[in-house]
Parts: structure tokens; sequence; C-alpha cells
């Protein structure tokens, strides 16, 4: 009975020393960091990312077909091959903010991301809030893209060849060049260049990750709650709640309530069209 009583405090202390030291690395170690709240925020694609990338795939094709007087341009990857590689990047992201390998360098000028999703991730990672005493971790879930990746890795396992033929198909459908886990890297390469290909015709990239790994306050605080963004202060920048409709936000949401509703998806949908909009136009 003592024993356990004994082995009980044994692991309560160390759980207080481990905090202990992350509250100072944090800069917080002179306040109660007992009190400190870690908050695990978990990032995907939100509908109105899918959204972005239909409607920046459909604008590419329509700069395509002005361009080169074709009504109908060959594209050079899919729309989905788009959402698809956005998913990745934010996922790399993710995984560079909690100091996990990316499956490229995060310094490599040729990796391009579409501005404005540069700039979302930008805003993305790990951040302290002294006065509300937390502290927002970050981690990664994309249902959308472990879902393709599942299914790769089936196809891949089948040793039929005709059956391994036939999944790999159905698990390529509506795909150009997005062929799962084993190839994601050319994957990310092979759209890098084609999306540079398009500064041609007026399309923006950034180039490699962002640098810096400490997210935005404002930007981390948000959250989506019954398809409506939310967040717990009344004046932030609208065009920050632009940048955050493309995540979906999820965590518990009891230490920061109340919370005030910055609009429902569709409020963001409809100002897509100006941030895909090529250069010049």
């Amino acid at each position: 009975m003592t024993d356990g009583l004994s082995k009980g405090k044994d692991a309560f202390t160390q759980e207080v020393k481990s905090l202990s030291q992350r509250a100072k690395y944090k800069g917080i170690g002179n306040t109660d960091f007992g009190s400190l709240h870690e908050i695990d925020t978990v990032l995907s694609p939100s509908s109105v990312c899918r959204e972005y990338a239909r409607e920046l795939y459909d604008t590419i094709s329509q700069t395509l077909a002005i361009r080169t007087g074709n009504t109908d341009p060959v594209m050079p990857f899919s729309e989905l091959d788009l959402y698809y590689y956005l998913a990745i990047l934010l996922r790399e992201r993710i995984k560079d903010v909690n100091k996990d390998r990316l499956i490229f360098s995060r310094n490599d000028q040729d990796v391009k991301i579409p501005h404005f999703f540069y700039i979302v991730l930008y805003h993305v990672g790990e951040v302290v809030d002294e006065q509300r005493h937390i502290w927002i971790r970050v981690k990664f879930a994309g249902d959308d893209l472990t879902a393709i990746e599942d299914k790769f890795r089936l196809a891949y396992a089948l040793e039929d060849v005709e059956a391994k033929r036939l999944a790999l198909a159905e698990a390529k459908d509506g795909l150009m060049l997005y062929s799962g886990e084993r190839y994601e890297r050319d994957f990310v390469y092979a759209m890098s260049q084609k999306l540079k290909m398009l500064e041609m015709h007026g399309f923006v990239n950034g180039s490699a990750m962002p640098r810096g790994l400490t997210g935005d306050l404002q930007f981390m605080l948000f959250v989506w709650m019954e398809n409506k963004l939310v967040h717990p202060e009344p004046n932030v920048e609208p065009g920050l709640a632009l940048l955050a409709s493309l995540l979906h936000f999820s965590r518990s949401t009891n230490i920061l309530n109340p919370y005030i509703s910055y609009g429902p998806e569709g409020a963001y949908r409809v100002l897509l069209k100006e941030v895909t909009t090529p250069r010049g136009q």
C-alpha cells in the first residue's frame, strides 16, 4: 500500500518537474507553472480549403485559356492533386513546428507554395499566451490525406499484378500526379515545378517552408464550432479570419469561453476569388 502511494507520488513529482521545465523553456518559468494549461490544437484542411483549391484550379484553367487561346487548356495537374498538395504542405509545416523530420528540406527554395496558402502556413505554430497562461501546441489530422494514403498502401500490398493495377487505378481516381506515401517527395517537387511554370502567367508562390516555428497568437486562437469560425476576442483583424478559414481548428474550448462568431463557412467562400486572382488582373 505504502509502495503504491510512494510510486504515485513519484510519478506526480516527475510530471510537475517536467511541466516546470517546459514552462521555463517557454520563458514563463517565473510564473505559477502549476496553472499553465497546455492546449493541443488539431489542424486539418477545412471545407473552405477544399473550396480554395477548387477556386485556384478554376482560376488557373481560365487564365491558361485566355493566355493560350484554347478554351479547353491542358492542365498540369488535377484539382485533387492541388488539394492533396496543400494538405501535405500543412502536415509538413506542423512537423517542422514540432521539430519532426520533413519529406524535403525546410529551406529548399524549389518547394513552391501558392502565395495565399504560404501566408496561412506562416501563421501556424506553437505559441504561449502569458496573460491567459496557456501554451498552444499544434498537431495534424488530415482525414482526406490519410484516406488516400491508406488506399495506395493497400493497393501496393497486393501481390496479384492485375488486382494491384485495378486497385491503383481506383486509388488514383481523380488524381494525375499523386501516387501515395512512397512517392510523396517526388509529388511535392513535381507540383512545385508546375506551380513555378505558372508564375509566368501571374501566379505568385512562396518558396520553401516559412521561417520561424512560432505561430501567431490571434490566428491560433480561432476554432470551428458548428460550421462557424469563432474566436475569444472581439477585435480580430478580418484578414486574419480569412486566413484561418482555410484550416479546421479543433480543441477543447473550456478554457477560453465564451467565443465570438466571425462568420459561417459561406461568408469566407465568397472571398476566395479575390485571393486566387493572378497578378496583373
